[in-house]
C-alpha cells in the first residue's frame, strides 16, 4: 500500500512539474537570460511558504531539521560549480531532467545518465575525495542562524520576509 500511494504522489508531482515546466536551474536561467521572472517568482513563493512550514513542522517534532547538512569547505564551492555546469549543461535541473524524459526528450535522458555515471564515479572515488579535499578544507557545519549569529526563529522569519520581499519586487520590477 506504501509504494502505491508513493507511486501516486509521485505522479502527481510529477504532473504539476511537467505543467508548470518547474526547473529551479530554469528558473534562473530565464531571468538572467530574458528577463522572464514568473518561474523565479514561483521559486520565491516556494521558499517565502515552505521556510515557516517547515519549521513549524520541526518544533512539532514531525520533521527533523537538519538531517543531512554535512560539514562545508572548499569542497562545497568546488561541487556547487561543477553542479551548475551540469545543470547548465543539462539544459536544467534533475525535476527538469525527468519530467523533459517523460515528455519524449532523449537529450534529457542521456544528461539522466550521465547524472547517474557522475554518482557511481563519486561514490567509488570518495575515500579519496574525502582525503585530497574535504577533510583539509571543512570547516564545519554551519546555517544561515549560526552564521548571522542569530537564533533559528529569527532566521527563519528572516529567510521568509526576504524570499517574500524578492516575489514581490520580481512582480514589480520586471512586470511586462
Amino acid at each position: 500500500m506504501e509504494s502505491l500511494v508513493g507511486f501516486a504522489i509521485g505522479v502527481a508531482i510529477g504532473f504539476v512539474l511537467e505543467r508548470g515546466q518547474f526547473c529551479m536551474a530554469s528558473a534562473f536561467r530565464d531571468f538572467f537570460l530574458f528577463r522572464h521572472t514568473h518561474l523565479l517568482r514561483a521559486v520565491m513563493l516556494y521558499l517565502a511558504l515552505l521556510t515557516p512550514a517547515f519549521f513549524l513542522l520541526h518544533s512539532a517534532e514531525l520533521v527533523e531539521t537538519y538531517p543531512y547538512v554535512k560539514n562545508g569547505g572548499l569542497f562545497t564551492v568546488i561541487g556547487g560549480v561543477i553542479f551548475g555546469i551540469g545543470m547548465v549543461l543539462a539544459g536544467g535541473c534533475a525535476s527538469g531532467t525527468l519530467y523533459r524524459i517523460g515528455e519524449g526528450y532523449v537529450t534529457s535522458l542521456v544528461a539522466l545518465i550521465g547524472m547517474l555515471v557522475g554518482i557511481a564515479i563519486f561514490g567509488e572515488s570518495y575515500p579519496w575525495v574525502l582525503r585530497a579535499l574535504i577533510a583539509p578544507t571543512e570547516f564545519g557545519k554551519m546555517t544561515a542562524g549560526e552564521l548571522l549569529g542569530i537564533t533559528q526563529l529569527q532566521a527563519v522569519v528572516l529567510g521568509t520576509l526576504l524570499f517574500s520581499g524578492l516575489y514581490l519586487l520580481l512582480g514589480r520590477r520586471f512586470r511586462r
